[in-house]
Order: C-alpha cells, then structure tokens, then sequence
C-alpha cells in the first residue's frame, strides 16, 4: 500500500518535473562550469589569471592565505569578505587544490591585551587595519578592521591590502573598488610568491636628475613589485651593463632604467654608455624637460621666462625616433590654481583660475594598454614631441595628448601668472587632435655612435659594442615634473607627499602613479600586471531614493518572483504535458 502511494505521487508531472530539475541542478553544480553573463565580465577570470593558475596546478608552489577580514562588520565589509571568499574557490579549484585559506578573526580572544599583540604584530608584517565608528548605547565607539591578508608562498610572506583608504569609514564606492581589485591583488602576491627573482629596475642619480625623496611615492608602489635602486654613471663602463665571461657582449644589470629630471650636460661617454644600455636589451623611461622654468622667480614676481634645456640628450633621443620640441603647451583643459584677485577690504582675495601650464590629459576609449581605465594625469609646464625618423622595423605610439584646444608658446616662453586672463577663444583652434606630451617606441634602434665611434673602441672585445637592438623599448614623457611628488619638511626630515595630490582638494585626484606602474610593468614584458591593473568593472549602485524606507518591499520582490517563476513555469509546462496527454488518449479512444 506505501509502495503504491510513492508510485502513484511520483508519477505525477509536477512532482517529476521537480525531481528532475533537482537531479539535473545538482549534476550541474558538480561540474566545472560558470556562465557570466554581465557585460564587463565581473565573475570571470583574466587570461592572465588563468595562465598563472595553470602554471601554478603543474608547479610545485604551495600557497595559503590567511585573511583578517572576519568577524562582525558592518555589511559593507561582509560582503568584501564573501567576495574574497569566492575568488579564493575560485582561485583554488582553477590551480588544482594548490591554494589554501583561513579566515582569521583577531577580535575572536575578547581579551584586549591579547587583540592589542596581535594587531601590533600584523602592522609590523606591514599589514594595515581601518578604523571605523560605530554608535553603542548612545555613545560614538570605534572599531578596527583588517581589510587585508598575508599570502605566504613556500614559506615567504607577502602582504596584501585589499582596502587602501585613509577615510575613518570607506564608503560604497572605495568597497566596490576594493572588490573589483580582488583579483588583481591577490594575483600579484601569488605572481609575486612563484617568480625567482625580482626585476631590477633602477633610478639614475647625477646629472641633475630627481632625488630619492622627490621620486619616493612612486618607488615605494613600484617596490612592491621590483627591486628598486640609485645608479650613478660616472663614465664608468660597468655603471649600466657588465661583461660576463663566455659571452660576446654585455648584459644589462638592470631590468629597465628611469631617468627622470635631468638638468646638466651629459658627456658623450655617459651618452654612449646609455646608448649601448639599450642596445644591450635594457629598457628606458625618460622623462625630460625641454624648457628651464624658473619657478622661483615666477613665485616672487609673478613671472619669469622659459629657456631652452641643453644637456646634450636631445639629439640622441631624436635618432631613436622622438624629438622633443624646445615649447611650452597652454592647454585649456587644466588643473586650477588659486591667485590673489585684488584688494577686498583688507583681507587677500584669494580666488582660483584655470593655470593653463599645467594640462589635464584624459584616457581616451581606444587608449593603450599603459593608459587603459585612469583617471585624469597632470603635467606641468609641459614641451611636446614629434615622431621622427620612422622605419618599418620600429613601432612609434602616442600615449598621452592634450586636448585639441592646447597652443603653443615656443622658446624663449614668457611665463607668467597673467596668462589666466586669457579669454576662451585663445584657445579655438580649430584642430582635431592634441600634441603628443608621451610617446612610446618599440623594436629595432641602431647606436646613436654606430657611426660616432672610433674603429678601435668598436672592435674592442673587452668593450663588446652593439650596433642594434633588435626588441628594445623606450618611453619618453616630455614632462619631468610628471614622477615628481612634493615633499614636506618634518621634524623627523623630509615626507613625500602622494604623488598626484591636489593641495587645493587635499587629497589625490590625478592617477600619475598609476600611468607610471603601467609604464614599467610595459618595458618590463609584464603583460599580465598590465591586463589586471588596467581592467573596468562599472560600479552600478542601488538608487538610494527609491529604497530608503522600503527595504523590505525590494528585499521581497528580489526573492518572492525568482521564485514565482519558477513555480509558474513548473505548474505551466505541467498543465502543457497534461493537456497533451489528454488529447493523444481521446485521440486513441475515439472510435
């Protein structure tokens, strides 16, 4: 009698319709298989990722991460923890089981000796923690959060920031960022964990060129990722490049080169010791100015005037196919400056103008991969560059241009504060596209001294000159001011302030670093960091004035008709198959 119940209730369409939807759901969830279908991809996984997963499931490389970002927070937090979650599975299935995870709550003691030692011990890991405030029995409390994790690989610790915001509470948009950045964070440390050696990237000093402190911000990110040191040239031969034995020519002891602000002469030896750097395979990031600004006379008298830069690079950067043109650009695409506007009373009236020196450049839909999804970046009494010399061996691209409506003042250029008296039509050109500020050129370069060089030094084996390089890569900005960050005195020295910080806004509205980052990690063939850093993920948020006070009425609808659909399509494809049964049984009954 039981037997015949079951039979007789499992033999009914609706109740076999969900039986079958629960074999095949669970059949589904045993497969390796996910359909994305947003239209900037946000569940899926970059090429990149995919490759460094792959590579990682046939290595040996063991890797676990311990994140902190656990216990009772605010559902910001949660959900930035429930979305590293998933990309930890996801991370873990795709490497084959090589990647482990703990989820580590450092309030879970209650003790706060205990919770102070453990939080003094991951800052000195280089861990860092946002601190937020929070209401309790009607008075203001306030609570630390480890939005963070150390990824340790075979035994060495690398730390990571999900979360970097000096803001007492991170709102919205700050979080979804941090959930966009998952996977690029967490893949860097990986990436970092499974390579054998850090690229080798270095700064030239001499020569004028920027000091450590002036270039701090940006070496301190870029150490995340390279080994980051000074050189000196000197007319040392082995300054740049060394010669090993066994080996024809010279290997170069960096992995790329950045020479940024130089403003005295180079000899020719130095010149040529730099020339035979890149013929070497060595990648170099020049940011030059090809006018002297003297800024403390523009400062006392409101005006000064802009010369020509000579030392002695112009030429040599002109036969690898870039001439940077001895002009200043006025965009009116620019960032502010604040200027006295006459008397008020007697009190200074401060007010702030457009400072047409210093352009904006914007990222533009079809950008490279180096300047893809940035915010805006900020030169400053900027000169511009022309391709040249062009050949089919050799790839010349504009990075970086003003805006159609930029002019030009050629050297000797008055600088002055009167120029924000400009009207707007001073700046009505009539033309289509800006002048290129960055350039980037890639492939085959010939020595600057192929023909320069005596015949003994050329053939001189201890020397080992190189007359071409068949991949070499340079960048050339035509802006130094474009890596420098300001410094600020302090009883303990001098403090780098964040490169691409406004004083105006008091905060950092200008991705310089960003650019920079992209253009290392470019010269050095990192594709991968590139595709990551450079990836769009649209923040869409909910339309607060639509859901403030009904929470629950949306809560509702976002649950109540998924489900409904799915019991009207149950019930409708059961009312169809019993409708067909009954026809086809009086179509056979039927006499």
């Amino acid at each position: 009698m039981k037997m015949d119940f079951i039979s007789s209730w499992t033999g009914q369409p609706t109740v076999r319709f969900a039986l079958v939807a629960c074999l095949l759901l669970a059949m589904v969830g045993q497969l390796d298989w996910r359909l994305d279908v947003t239209e900037d991809q946000r569940h899926s996984l970059t090429q990149a990722s995919l490759e460094m997963l792959s590579e990682l499931s046939k290595g040996d490389d063991e890797v676990l991460v311990r994140c902190y970002l656990e216990g009772d927070f605010p559902a910001r937090y949660r959900r930035l923890s429930e979305e590293i979650r998933s990309k930890l599975r996801t991370f873990s299935k795709r490497s084959g089981g090589k990647i482990r995870w703990d989820f580590i709550d450092v309030a879970e003691s209650g003790d706060d000796k205990t919770i102070g030692e453990t939080e003094l011990a991951l800052y000195e890991q280089g861990l860092r923690f946002t601190r937020i405030a929070f209401r309790e029995n009607g008075v203001t409390a306030f609570q630390n959060v480890w939005p963070c994790a150390m990824v340790t690989v075979n035994g060495v610790d690398h730390p990571v920031q999900f979360l970097r915001s000096e803001s007492m509470e991170p709102d919205e948009v700050m979080v979804q960022n941090a959930i966009n950045q998952i996977e690029f964070t967490l893949g860097q440390a990986i990436r970092l964990g499974m390579r054998k050696r850090k690229p080798v990237v270095a700064f030239l000093q001499g020569h004028g060129c920027w000091d450590p402190a002036q270039t701090a911000d940006f070496a301190n990110d870029l150490a995340e990722n390279a080994e980051v040191v000074d050189v000196r040239l000197d007319g040392r031969v082995d300054a740049l490049c060394e010669k090993r034995e066994g080996q024809p020519r010279r290997q170069p002891k960096f992995d790329a080169l950045i020479v940024a602000g130089p403003d005295s002469t180079f000899s020719d030896r130095d010149k040529l010791l730099l020339d035979q750097y890149l013929m070497n395979g060595g990648r170099i990031l020049w940011l030059v100015d090809p006018l002297v600004t003297h800024r403390d006379s523009l400062a006392q008298r409101q005006f000064t005037m802009a010369t020509t830069r000579d030392i002695q690079l112009f030429d040599l950067l002109f036969h690898y196919g870039a001439r940077i043109n001895r002009n200043m650009v006025l965009d009116a695409q620019c960032a502010p400056i604040m200027l006295g506007a006459g008397p008020m009373g007697d009190h200074r009236n401060m007010q702030m103008f457009n400072w047409y020196f210093a352009p904006v450049v914007l990222s533009q839909a079809d950008a490279h991969p180096i300047c893809a999804n940035l915010d805006p970046v900020h030169f400053d009494f900027a000169g511009t560059i022309d391709i040249v010399n062009e050949n089919d061996e050799r790839n010349a691209t504009v990075l970086l241009s003003t805006s159609p409506r930029a002019v030009l003042y050629n050297a000797p250029a008055r600088v002055g504060t009167g120029v924000v008296e400009l009207p707007p039509e001073h700046f009505d050109t009539g033309r289509q596209t800006g002048y290129p500020l960055a350039v980037l050129l890639e492939g085959k370069f010939d020595s600057f001294y192929s023909l320069r060089l005596g015949a003994e030094m050329r053939e001189d084996p201890a020397f080992a000159f190189q007359s071409t390089s068949e991949n070499g890569k340079i960048i050339v900005v035509s802006d130094a001011d474009f890596i420098r960050n300001e410094v600020r005195g302090s009883a303990e020295g001098q403090v780098p302030l964040p490169l691409g910080f406004d004083r105006y806004s008091q905060r950092v509205i200008y991705d310089n670093k960003e650019w920079l980052l992209n253009a290392v990690s470019y010269l050095l063939d990192d594709a991968a960091q590139i595709s990551l850093r450079s990836r769009t993920i649209a923040y869409r948020p909910l339309d607060e004035s639509r859901i403030v006070g009904k929470e629950n009425v949306w809560t509702l609808m976002a649950m109540a008709i998924p489900m409904a659909w799915i019991l009207l399509s149950g019930w409708g494809m059961s009312w169809a198959h019993g409708r067909r049964w009954t026809r086809s049984t009086q179509t056979v009954d039927k006499p």
